[in-house]
């Protein structure tokens, strides 16, 4: 092995994301996995994101064997190249280890002896990014607090109090589905990687609810990361999600909420990756959101299924009346839609961002 060359590649990786994850052998043994020697000698390359023709400038390899590499590398998941929407040109970018590497490793859904070692070894990167957050916990935290959510919270089709009487279109996952013309769907990888670990999800059986849409879907469909459905069975999916009480979460282009979605989430607590590093101390639970849940405590029983159904652990019995810690809460209406009494509402409070710190051990 060629120590120098996979250290390389590994902080190439780390650098084209915006989680700081530790250079371990844990992350080259990952990436000498996923890929060969050579590649992981020609990532380092990707310094951005970059059109062909700047990686040609960049790249000693001949058109042919460079048009080979790339083609390999996005069939692995290790590059992706997508369109750009203005211009349409193809812009080629490294996938950082999460997210990245570890949904286009496992979003097949295969389950060789490959992906149970890549779940293993997934499982060992955010310990020891819990290790490492926990040991530098203050400066960590600060600086995470200046790093834009990777996500938005969607929430669950429901009536929604505000200003205005209707639901706003990026409050509202059917029209987010109906605006695309493709849609790609793929296996969940968070709860693909639980169940190569024997750990399956305890929220919902299903399996196939990963959307992803536009180009990005293109790219997906093209290199057998997923396949291509109707925007009737992606409103059936997600209507099934809504009912195990999963929880919606848009990706935007370059991580701006003003830019397109190129993805939805269906997410539960115990699997799914943004709040399974929040739980082990890995990070915040940080998201955009545009509402809160409230309680009308004269119609509130006390029943508690709100707490069980909450994924933040945000709900808590007062005198028998539920009561909301608006500091966790991320507006996703798991709890409002699921109340027996309709004892919780959502309520519409502009686009903020919640930054929830992880517990400090």
């Amino acid at each position: 092995m060629n120590e120098k060359i996979w250290q390389a590649a590994a902080k190439a990786s780390i650098a084209a994301g915006a989680i700081p994850i530790p250079v371990t052998g844990t992350l080259i043994e990952l990436l000498q996995i996923v890929m060969d020697e050579k590649e992981a000698e020609f990532i380092p390359l990707f310094t951005k994101p970059m059109n062909l023709k700047e990686i040609k400038e960049k790249s000693i390899l001949s058109d042919e064997a460079l048009d080979k590499m790339l083609d390999g590398l996005m069939r692995k998941g290790v590059v992706s190249g997508i369109p750009s929407k203005n211009t349409g040109t193809v812009v080629y970018r490294l996938m950082p280890p999460v997210p990245g590497l570890f949904e286009f490793t496992l979003m097949r859904g295969e389950k060789t002896e490959k992906e149970k070692k890549l779940a293993k070894l997934f499982d060992q990167i955010f310990k020891e990014l819990s290790d490492m957050v926990q040991g530098a916990y203050d400066p960590i935290m600060d600086f995470l607090k200046t790093v834009p959510p990777i996500t938005r919270v969607v929430p669950v089709e429901q009536e929604i109090k505000g200003a205005l009487d209707d639901v706003l279109p990026y409050e509202d996952v059917k029209k987010i589905i109906e605006k695309f013309d493709t849609i790609a769907i793929s296996t969940c990888y968070c709860r693909h990687e639980k169940d190569l670990l024997g750990k399956p999800c305890q929220v919902t059986k299903e399996r196939e609810n990963c959307f992803i849409f536009g180009q990005t879907a293109e790219f997906v469909i093209k290199y057998n990361f997923g396949k291509k459905i109707s925007k009737d069975e992606a409103l059936k999916i997600i209507a099934k999600a809504r009912e195990d009480g999963l929880v919606h979460k848009a990706f935007h282009a370059k991580q701006d909420i003003n830019n397109e979605e190129f993805a939805i989430c269906n997410c539960c607590k115990c699997c799914c990756g943004t709040f399974q590093i929040y739980y082990i101390g890995a990070a915040p639970m940080q998201s955009y959101t545009s509402c809160m849940a409230r309680v009308d405590s004269s119609e509130c029983t006390g029943c508690e299924a709100c707490i069980d159904m909450c994924p933040m652990e945000a709900i808590s019995l007062d005198d028998d009346i539920a009561v909301i810690d608006e500091r966790k809460c991320i507006g996703c209406g798991v709890c409002s839609y699921h109340c027996p009494v309709s004892a919780i509402k959502l309520e519409r409070t502009g686009i903020r961002n919640v930054f929830v710190p992880p517990a400090r051990r």
